[in-house]
């Protein structure tokens, strides 16, 4: 049975990197959701694009990530299908979505990306918890096999809940890193700068990962 393949989009007022995140990702997948976290105005998306409006603030990307995972679940009943979990600032090249799932299913991975800054190499294959920083699943851009059944920890909603999937993956197949195919995330950190109570959370977040993972790799 082929693979389906779907894409997950978190946006936030960003109307113009939207229309570009959708525009990159459309053409490499068969299914798109955006879950619009309380834009004003709300996001427009093409037709053949779904959307849906989640108003809660301040926001709980664990559970946002869960929502489109749960959905996709049903979309896909039955068949087995990987996901792109994309923040809005992130504009895959083309081919990128291909690469990744060619490696995952190289390797056995449960997650991939790729390398955001561009570095050639073959991929990478991580199967226990590391310190690596710049050899992390990026959080902005990244497939997951949702065959292997993983979620985020909604006990994190702002920070770490990504490398907390990315460890929970190592332990169920692997990560992998394929090298070029570059996602810049083109406005890291702009949020949590500019609203004190999204730092105040990811201080919480990182005891949470600490009390899941026993430390903090940075």
């Amino acid at each position: 049975m082929n693979r389906a393949r779907a894409a997950l989009i978190i946006t936030h007022n960003r109307p113009r990197l939207l229309a570009d995140c959708i525009k990159a990702i459309k053409p490499q997948v068969d299914d798109v959701l955006v879950l619009d976290n309380a834009s004003d105005p709300k996001a427009h998306v093409p037709p053949e694009v779904w959307l849906q409006y989640i108003p809660d603030q301040p926001p709980h990307l664990a559970r946002f990530w869960n929502h489109g995972f749960d959905f996709f679940d049903k979309v896909h009943s039955g068949r087995p299908y990987d996901i792109a979990v994309l923040c809005d600032d992130a504009i895959v090249p083309e081919g990128w979505f291909n690469a990744v799932t060619a490696a995952m299913r190289e390797t056995g991975a449960a997650v991939g990306c790729s390398n955001p800054w561009g570095v050639q190499h073959s991929p990478v294959l991580k199967t226990a918890p590391d310190r690596d920083i710049m050899g992390r699943m990026i959080g902005w851009a990244f497939v997951l096999d949702a065959d292997k059944g993983i979620r985020a920890d909604e006990s994190m909603q702002w920070w770490f809940f990504d490398t907390c999937l990315d460890w929970e993956a190592r332990l169920k197949g692997g990560f992998v890193m394929v090298g070029g195919y570059p996602v810049p995330n083109i406005h890291p950190g702009q949020y949590t700068n500019e609203r004190p109570e999204l730092g105040a959370q990811a201080g919480r977040d990182r005891e949470a990962f600490a009390a899941r993972w026993g430390e903090v790799p940075w």
